[in-house]
């Protein structure tokens, strides 16, 4: 299942793309995300992982692509696995955080993937307003 956002934030693109990519800043915006350690070295760059809990599930999550600050990407392992590509575009007023979400459930999740979807296209975008209120402030 693919989920796209589009949040105008009024920060320049480096400011959006470093609390993204640190991810322990998740646990500031995010309000799913209860804990977040980094497992590689500082500093955070392509190959960096993270251990995340996330809804209750622990994820494993390794940076795959570090383009600062135009483009980052994310592999989750865990139930479901997921992959995330943000592109960063420079505006007048700050940036465009496009998000791209692509979850792949497993076994008994992938029957109940479709009755969670709504639920999820909805809570995407609330989890964003957070991290634009963060990134403004």
């Amino acid at each position: 299942m693919q989920v796209t956002t589009r949040t105008r934030i009024a920060c320049p693109p480096e400011q959006v793309f470093d609390a993204l990519a640190d991810l322990r800043n998740d646990t500031e915006w995010n309000s799913r995300v209860s804990s977040v350690e980094l497992l590689s070295g500082e500093p955070i760059g392509p190959g960096s992982r993270f251990a995340m809990v996330n809804g209750g599930t622990t994820y494993d999550v390794t940076i795959t692509t570090y383009d600062r600050p135009s483009r980052l990407g994310i592999e989750a392992t865990g139930k479901p696995d997921l992959t995330i590509a943000y592109t960063f575009t420079p505006t007048g007023e700050g940036t465009d955080l496009e998000s791209n979400f692509d979850f792949r459930p497993r076994g008994v999740l992938k029957a109940l993937f479709p009755l969670l979807a709504p639920v999820i296209r909805r809570d995407v975008p609330k989890q964003y307003a957070s991290l634009k209120a963060l990134c403004e402030r």
